[in-house]
């Protein structure tokens, strides 16, 4: 009962926008009671917003791992993955979502943007391999769009600035 009260104080917080507050409270939920899916998975939510995807990937896992039905463990897992640029892995959480609820319209549209940060990723390769560095640079702009916490994508990006004389920008991006 206190573990679910202090779930419900985390939600008020969070419905308020202060997601610092709301960690706290879901982590005290967790404390009280470690067993929980939907702990984990509120304070993976709480940690997404605040933009600390690393961390919010490991209280999704976990939420799954305790609940292998949660859904929406695996959306965030999904999108934590995506986020971070681990397009392979997001996809494989997001067709476990379809396969528990295959009329998933979030898991369908986010497996369409995984399927789309793997084919910028192709598209880059081959153009880094042919010189073709403004491509590359446009590419990864695509990709981060998708996966703004992922630093393979940034220091690519970064490479070729660099290689097209672009330092400043080089440099703002390192």
């Amino acid at each position: 009962r206190e573990a679910e009260s202090f779930k419900e104080q985390g939600n008020a917080y969070y419905a308020k926008k202060d997601y610092n507050e709301a960690y706290n409270y879901y982590t005290k939920a967790i404390d009280t009671c470690p067993d929980n899916a939907s702990y984990y998975g509120n304070r993976a939510a709480t940690l997404m917003m605040l933009g600390r995807f690393r961390e919010a990937l490991g209280d999704a896992q976990q939420s799954v791992r305790l609940d292998d039905s949660f859904v929406r463990g695996h959306l965030r897992e999904g999108k934590c993955h995506l986020s971070l640029g681990n397009a392979m892995a997001a996809s494989r959480c997001f067709q476990r979502v379809l396969e528990l609820d295959h009329k998933n319209t979030q898991a369908q549209q986010e497996l369409k943007n995984a399927s789309t940060v793997l084919e910028y990723e192709k598209i880059a390769e081959v153009d880094f391999e042919k010189r073709d560095f403004r491509k590359v640079v446009f590419c990864m702009d695509r990709a981060l769009e998708f996966a703004p916490a992922c630093h393979r994508f940034k220091i690519l990006k970064a490479e070729c600035l660099a290689l097209l004389g672009r330092y400043p920008e080089a440099q703002s991006v390192a």
